[in-house]
């Protein structure tokens, strides 16, 4: 058996905040789950549709594929990444990132982890692969809200890292950051991680990602009436604002706590003037107020589903306008507090 050395594992709310939290930890650096979405540039929007049977046809998500890696950037770690199409060389580099004592952050396909006993597929997870036993061709993974490692078969494992699920087939992709001191300065960090969370979130040539997939969703709620999975539809967008390891509020609850973190001289470093400036934008008020109207939007989906009520998705086309708006107003906000450069 061999396990990397001195990891430990804080249970969490959100996998990939999870995850990056123990690994830092294991660097020496100690951050909030809060400050890893929001140094990862984390909060987004996706919005895909027509997706094959075993998912419902409608769904959205709230975070960035990139949050992991852009943490480690913005951080200036010393970091890397990688995918492999082939199973067998992709678990050999895997064990000999353990060797040398180093824990890996994988992606993986949820309902492929027995522990979890489900079979709602969800290829967006993120665990740690904290340790490996040959001999009983086990691996020993942190994940999430469960204490201690989780011990889960080699074929088990291998099921889960290379799951072909829409919208995000797997390739065996892995991160390992490398436990040395170089890294950013905290300022630094925080300006470009709030910078490129506004850009993104601006992207005017993405239509079904960020401020232009809300717009597009909302138009669309008009179709989801006649899906025939619409009761799914509505049940796993409530989950997926509320339930489904987001902290509540589609990832804005956990937003905010970053943004109340940055503002607060007394736990976090800053240049006094960059200081003012956040809490003179207000930033944290008003993600706070987002947060809670997305709650709000969530509970409307939870109730359509739950009350048959088809007519209500007018009701969700104006509450996801107001969103789109709402997020548009705060990441220009954002950008008119840090700068476009």
């Amino acid at each position: 058996m061999k396990l990397a050395s001195e990891f430990i594992h804080t249970p969490g709310v959100h996998c990939g905040t999870t995850a990056l939290r123990d690994l830092l930890h294991h660097c020496g650096l100690d951050l909030s789950e809060a400050m890893c979405l929001g140094l990862g540039s984390g909060l987004g929007f996706y919005y895909f549709r027509n997706l094959r049977g075993d998912m419902p046809s409608h769904l959205f998500y709230g975070r960035t594929l990139t949050l992991e890696h852009d943490l480690c950037a913005h951080l200036a770690l010393d970091f890397e990444e990688g995918a492999d199409d082939d199973a067998d060389r992709a678990w050999r580099a895997a064990k000999d990132w353990i060797d040398r004592g180093v824990p890996l952050l994988l992606h993986v396909e949820l309902s492929a982890l027995p522990y979890y006993h489900t079979r709602t597929p969800f290829p967006g997870h993120r665990v740690v692969l904290a340790g490996y036993d040959d001999a009983r061709r086990v691996a020993f993974l942190a994940d999430t809200q469960f204490p201690g490692l989780q011990e889960v078969s080699y074929d088990a494992l291998r099921a889960a890292r290379t799951a072909q699920i829409p919208p995000i087939p797997l390739r065996n992709e892995w991160l390992a950051i490398r436990p040395t001191l170089r890294r950013a300065s905290a300022t630094d960090a925080v300006i470009a991680a709030l910078r490129d969370n506004a850009l993104a979130m601006d992207l005017d040539r993405a239509p079904h990602q960020a401020i232009m997939g809300m717009e597009l969703l909302a138009e669309d709620f008009e179709n989801w009436a006649d899906a025939p999975d619409w009761t799914l539809c509505s049940k796993f967008g409530y989950q997926n604002v509320e339930v489904r390891g987001t902290g509540g509020g589609f990832f804005r609850k956990m937003y905010a706590q970053f943004l109340r973190e940055v503002e607060d001289p007394a736990k976090f470093a800053w240049v006094e003037t960059m200081n003012e400036r956040l809490r003179a934008a207000q930033l944290a008020e008003t993600m706070e107020q987002i947060a809670d109207e997305w709650s709000a939007f969530g509970r409307l989906l939870q109730r359509i589903a739950a009350e048959q009520d088809r007519a209500a998705f007018a009701d969700a086309s104006r509450a996801m306008r107001r969103l789109a708006m709402r997020e548009e107003n705060f990441w220009g906000k954002v950008l008119d507090t840090v700068g476009r450069e």
